[in-house]
């Protein structure tokens, strides 16, 4: 593993991340406009206090921390978490050595794994891979059997996430039986650290695109934490899709504007585009963000254009996490299409009376802020394409 060269130089800029602010008069409101840097600092932030998190919850690094239930009422530190699968994620630590995976073979159901490195860039996914897997560092040169996929990173700590679609509550057994047949293997160890930005310089080389972006801010805290989450989750309310968010730095696919790729922290751990299109609705038909003091009424197509599945799940604005005590999902499997092969969601605090077949209800808290994420695995259309044909608010 190198070694961190930038301690010399870390008194002498602690304070730069402090300045990213734009100065005005006295008589002006002071308005935080993040630099190129601070949107990186904000994935590399975010991503690490994950990372430490979730080692701290597996026990240790290289080992599963195994989603057993369903990840509901906050109960997962992802945020905005899907409810369509269970989770098995991992901290890959490679600062031993090589770490090994194998996967069982899954059919009948979605399975994927999607590894992310610390630059939250989407590194590897694939849909129901099965198999021998090792994860090496891309300056290993280690010569593995040909039966082994070789998956290199940039850093020391990728993130390993495979998602096991579960279908209702009685189908927990099967999905556990498939976890319980994942197994990996690496020395475990702890992630420590006192500055998050630091600790990603010293253990992973950033992109050339990405070449000194970080070196400015290790002065970032939380309470510029604080600031860049709300500029991001205000900028969230014109995003569409996922489209740039989560693919590698080279997939042309991806994009190259800073702001897209932090606002897909929101979706912490997200899939690419190909894999998978999330829709985020966080307006009503007339541009006013969702809130629970007024219903809102979507109908989308039963059968839209996927070649896996698809779901809609709403979440809190406040805790963007789930409401605890109620139902936060409909998808193909809980829900059954009107006559014209639609179903119908209404968002209100206040559950409707008699409801046809094909109209269902999702409860939000009166007061609050709202949204909900569409969500459309395996698409085989584009996303522009497939949000014309899920438009709510057409005409």
């Amino acid at each position: 593993m190198r070694i961190l060269k930038i301690k010399e130089k870390l008194t002498a800029t602690i304070f730069l991340g402090l300045l990213a602010f734009n100065v005005f008069a006295a008589d002006q409101p002071a308005v935080f406009k993040p630099s190129a840097g601070q949107f990186n600092a904000y994935k590399a932030y975010t991503h690490a206090e994950y990372l430490k998190k979730t080692a701290e919850q597996a026990g240790g690094t290289n080992k599963l921390l195994q989603t057993r239930t369903l990840p509901t009422e906050g109960a997962d530190p992802v945020v905005t978490p899907a409810l369509d699968h269970l989770y098995t994620k991992a901290v890959i630590d490679l600062t031993r050595g090589p770490v090994y995976l194998e996967l069982p073979k899954v059919e009948g159901r979605y399975f994927s794994m999607e590894i992310h490195d610390q630059e939250h860039y989407a590194t590897y996914y694939k849909v129901r891979p099965s198999g021998k897997f090792v994860f090496v560092n891309h300056t290993d040169t280690t010569k593995f059997p040909s039966d082994v996929t070789v998956i290199k990173d940039r850093g020391y700590y990728p993130h390993a996430f495979i998602r096991t679609q579960l279908f209702n509550a009685s189908d927990l057994p099967k999905v556990h039986a498939i976890q319980d047949k994942i197994k990996l293997k690496g020395v475990v160890g702890t992630i420590a650290y006192n500055n998050a930005i630091a600790w990603v310089l010293a253990t992973h080389d950033m992109y050339p695109q990405n070449a000194h972006v970080l070196d400015d801010q290790l002065g970032y805290n939380e309470e510029t934490q604080a600031k860049m989450f709300k500029y991001i989750a205000d900028y969230s309310l014109t995003m569409k899709n996922n489209a740039g968010m989560f693919e590698a730095i080279d997939d042309p696919a991806g994009s190259n504007d800073p702001v897209v790729r932090a606002a897909g922290i929101l979706g912490h751990l997200g899939l690419p585009v190909a894999a998978a299109i999330y829709g985020g609705t966080f307006v009503d038909c007339d541009g006013k963000p969702l809130n629970g003091d007024k219903d809102f009424t979507i109908t989308k197509n039963y059968k839209p254009e996927v070649s896996e599945f698809w779901s809609v799940t709403r979440y809190s604005g406040v805790t963007r996490n789930t409401i605890a005590g109620h139902n936060d999902i409909f998808n193909a499997y809980n829900t059954k299409p009107d006559a014209n092969g639609n179903i119908t969601i209404t968002f209100s605090p206040n559950e409707p009376k008699d409801l046809p077949v094909g109209h269902y209800w999702l409860y939000v808290t009166a007061g609050e802020p709202y949204y909900f994420i569409s969500r459309y695995y395996g698409p085989t259309v584009d996303a522009d394409t497939l949000a014309k044909h899920n438009d709510y608010c057409k005409k």
